[in-house]
C-alpha cells in the first residue's frame, strides 16, 4: 500500500511512501527516512497510486498517536490561509521524535477544590448571559470591561462548570510574564495547580502536557501562543485573555494572529470561545458591530471605587529641568503617594538608559554593524545593546571615530534613566525596574511581582510588561513619562496600539483599596487621542478609528499580505523585489505597493525590501500571491517572507 506523507520539515508538498499494512489510516503519525536521516511524518492520504521512481518505506509507525479529522482540517486550513508549508504547519503542532516516543508514568489525580467567590451583581449577570449565549450558539463571545471590573473572575465561574465536567480548558495569555500571578489566583481559586505552556518548561513537562491532552485527560492550561497546537481531544472551553494584544501576532518563521486562528479553530469543533479585553481590538469591535461575536460588557470596577481620574501635564508649559524627564507635578504626586504608604507604577515603553549614544564633539552615533539602528545603553548590565538582532558592545565614554575623550553623551530616556532620577529624588525608596532586559525569566518575573504584592518595593519603572492584567491592590499612583511615543509614524496600528496601552496601564491605579490617580505627561494634550483617552470616551476613539480604517480600504474593511525580501546583497535583493512585482500587470483586483527598502533596512547583517499587497477579497488575494512568488525562480541567496495580514511594516 503506497500513503502520501506530510514530512515536519518546511516543504509544501506531500512524500509517497510504502507500506505493507493496508490498514493505516489518515492523521497516523509515522517515522519515515527522508534524505539521509529519519523524520516524523503524517499520513494525509492512503492508497495513492505508485509512482513511477523508486519508493522508500515508512520505517516506524508510532502506535497510538494519530491527528483526528478536526485537527488535520485545521492544519490544511493554517497552510492554506497563511500560505505557509504544510510540514511547517505539521511542526507547530509540536510533532517531534521527543514528544511521539513519550512513554507515561502513573500519575496521582488530585482534585479541586472549588472555592466559591461572589461576584457582584453586573458579574453575576455577565456571567449568566454567556452561559445563555453558549447554550444557542457558537459564536465568540467578547467579555470586555473596564479595568479592575473583574473579567477573570466571570470566566474562572465558567471554567469551574468545564473542569466539572471533566473537560478540557485552554487559557490562552499574549506573553508569559502574566502566568505567575495567574497561577497564584487559579490555585487559589480551584486548590490546584494550572498547567503551564510555553518554550521555556522542561522537555519532560512538555510531554506530559501534550500527552494529557491528547489522551482527552480532564487538564487546565495557561499557554501563550502556541499552545493554540496543542492536540486537545476534549477541549470545552477557551479563553484569550487580553485578546487585542499584539503578541498574540507570530513574527517569526510561520507568521499567524493566534487569536483569529482560536476563532477558526473553535467553529471547527464546535467549543466555547471567550475573548476577553479591557480594550477589544478594532477588529474585534468590528465583528462586534456586524453580529459576528456576541458582546457582553461589565462597566464599574468591582471594587466599587470610580476609575481612576486621568490628569494631563502639558510639557510645552511646565517645562522639565536640564537632563530631567519627571515634571515637577508628576514629582509631587509620586511623593504624596509614598507618604500615604501607596505604591507608584511610573511607564515609559523604551528599554534600557537611553536610545542614543551620541559624540558632541563630532556627532558620531554607536550604530550596530548588522543593523540600520541605533544601539541602546544599558546601564545596569553596563553594554550597548541592537534591539534588532542583539548585537553588544562595550559601553565607552569616548568617542571611537574622532577619539575626543569623555565625548559620548546619552541623549533620551529610556525605564533605567527614569528609575536613576526617581532614586535620586527618593533616597529612601526602593525603586525597581520591570523590562524584559532584566526580569527575563519566570523566577525572576514571579520574584518581582511577589516583591511589589508584599509592599517590599515603593516605586517600579516599567515598560509594555506591566500594562497587561495585572492587579496590585496597594498601587494608586500611575505616572506615564511621554505619552506622545506611538501617536505619530506609518504603522496603521500605531495610534490603537498607543491608546490601548495607555488605557491598560491607566487602569492598574487603584483596583482595589484607594482611589487611584493617573498622570499624563505630553507635549500635545489637544491631539484628539489624548484627550479621548482623558475623557474616557473610547466610543468616539472607536467610531473614528474605524471610520479611517475604511476610508482606506485597510484591515478590517481590506486585506493586506506583505512580503519581505532579504538576502547579503543589497543590489541582488533589489533586482529580486523588482521582477517579483513585474508580475501585478496579471491583476487589476490586487494592489501592489512597491517595492520599497524596509524602514529597518539592514537588519542581522541582511538588506531588506518590502512588498505590500492589498485587495477586498483574502481568497483572490493568496491566490495572486502564491502565482506571484512561484513566478520566479527565487536565487538560494535570496529568502521571501510572506506575511499575511502584517502587524509590523518595519
Amino acid at each position: 500500500m503506497y500513503y502520501n506523507i506530510i514530512v515536519a520539515r518546511p516543504f509544501d508538498q506531500v512524500f509517497t511512501y510504502e507500506d505493507d499494512d493496508s490498514l493505516l489510516e489518515i492523521g497516523q503519525v509515522v517515522i519515515v527516512p527522508f534524505g539521509k536521516a529519519m523524520d516524523v511524518g503524517m499520513i494525509i492520504e492512503s492508497d495513492v497510486k505508485k509512482p513511477e521512481y523508486k519508493i522508500k518505506k515508512i520505517d516506524t509507525i508510532i502506535s497510538g498517536v494519530k491527528l483526528n479529522k478536526t485537527n488535520i482540517r485545521f492544519l490544511k486550513w493554517v497552510s492554506d490561509y497563511t500560505l505557509a508549508p504544510l510540514g511547517s504547519v505539521l511542526k507547530l503542532f509540536t510533532i517531534n521524535k521527543d514528544i511521539i516516543a513519550y512513554q507515561q508514568d502513573s500519575e496521582s489525580v488530585i482534585n479541586p477544590v472549588f472555592k466559591s467567590t461572589v461576584l457582584n451583581e453586573e458579574q453575576d449577570r455577565a456571567k449568566t448571559d454567556i452561559i445563555k449565549i453558549q447554550q444557542k450558539s457558537n459564536k465568540p463571545i467578547v467579555l470586555e470591561g473596564v479595568t479592575g471590573s473583574g473579567k477573570t473572575e466571570v470566566y474562572f465561574d465558567l471554567i469551574e462548570l468545564e473542569i466539572k465536567q471533566s473537560k478540557q480548558v485552554l487559557i490562552m495569555v499574549p506573553e508569559i510574564s502574566l502566568t505567575p500571578q495567574f497561577e497564584n489566583r487559579f490555585k487559589k481559586r480551584f486548590g490546584i495547580d494550572i498547567d503551564i505552556w510555553h518554550s521555556r518548561i522542561t522537555p519532560k513537562r512538555r510531554k506530559e502536557i501534550w500527552h494529557k491532552c491528547y489522551q482527552g485527560k480532564p487538564i487546565v492550561i495557561i499557554g501563550a501562543r502556541s499552545s493554540l497546537f496543542l492536540p486537545f481531544s476534549n477541549l470545552g472551553l477557551t479563553v484569550i485573555d487580553e485578546e487585542h494584544d499584539s503578541s498574540y501576532k507570530q513574527e517569526d518563521n510561520i507568521r499567524y494572529q493566534a487569536r483569529d486562528l482560536a476563532v477558526v479553530k473553535s467553529n471547527f469543533e464546535k467549543n466555547k470561545l471567550i475573548l476577553a479585553s479591557a480594550t477589544p481590538s478594532l477588529e474585534t469591535t468590528n465583528n462586534i458591530n456586524n453580529n459576528k461575536y456576541h458582546h457582553v460588557f461589565l462597566s464599574k470596577q468591582y471594587s466599587g471605587l470610580p476609575l481612576p481620574e486621568i490628569s494631563l501635564v502639558d510639557l510645552s508649559k511646565n517645562k522639565l529641568e536640564k537632563n530631567q524627564w519627571i515634571s515637577s507635578l508628576l514629582k509631587k504626586e509620586i511623593e504624596n503617594c509614598l507618604s500615604n504608604q501607596e505604591q507608584a507604577l511610573i511607564f515609559l515603553n523604551r528599554r534600557g538608559y537611553s536610545p542614543l549614544s551620541l559624540c558632541v564633539e563630532c556627532g558620531y552615533r554607536h550604530q550596530c554593524t548588522q543593523c540600520s539602528s541605533w544601539l541602546v545603553m544599558h546601564q545596569q548590565k553596563k553594554r550597548l545593546l541592537c534591539h534588532q538582532c542583539g548585537s553588544i558592545e562595550e559601553m565607552t565614554f569616548d568617542c571611537p571615530k574622532c577619539l575626543a575623550k569623555e565625548s559620548i553623551k546619552f541623549i533620551g530616556p529610556g525605564v533605567e534613566r527614569i528609575a536613576e532620577e526617581l532614586q535620586q529624588v527618593f533616597s529612601d525608596k526602593v525603586v525597581s525596574v520591570m523590562s524584559s532586559d532584566l526580569i527575563n525569566s519566570p523566577k525572576k518575573i514571579k520574584d518581582l511581582i511577589t516583591k511589589f504584592t508584599n509592599k517590599e518595593i515603593d516605586i517600579i519603572v516599567a515598560t509594555q510588561i506591566m500594562a497587561k492584567g495585572y492587579d496590585f491592590p496597594n498601587l494608586s499612583l500611575v505616572g506615564v513619562i511621554d505619552a506622545d511615543a506611538g501617536l505619530f509614524g506609518g504603522d496603521m496600528r500605531a495610534i490603537e496600539k498607543t491608546y490601548n496601552m495607555l488605557q491598560q496601564v491607566s487602569g492598574r491605579a487603584g483596583r482595589s483599596q484607594q482611589t487611584g490617580k493617573v498622570i499624563i505627561q505630553t507635549y500635545y494634550p489637544e491631539q484628539p487621542i489624548i484627550q479621548s483617552l482623558q475623557k474616557r470616551d473610547r466610543t468616539s476613539f472607536i467610531r473614528e478609528a474605524l471610520k479611517e480604517r475604511e476610508q482606506f480600504k485597510i484591515p478590517p474593511f481590506g486585506f493586506m499580505t506583505s512580503i519581505i525580501i532579504s538576502g547579503s546583497s543589497k543590489a541582488n535583493v533589489e533586482k529580486t523585489s523588482q521582477k517579483l512585482v513585474f508580475f501585478k500587470k496579471y491583476s487589476s483586483e490586487v494592489d501592489v505597493l512597491g517595492p520599497v527598502e524596509a524602514p529597518i533596512n539592514l537588519l542581522k547583517g541582511q538588506y531588506r525590501y518590502r512588498i505590500l499587497l492589498k485587495g477586498k477579497s483574502r481568497k483572490n488575494l493568496n491566490i495572486f500571491t502564491k502565482k506571484m512568488v512561484s513566478s520566479l525562480k527565487i536565487p538560494s541567496t535570496i529568502r521571501v517572507i510572506i506575511d499575511v495580514d502584517p502587524y509590523t511594516f518595519m
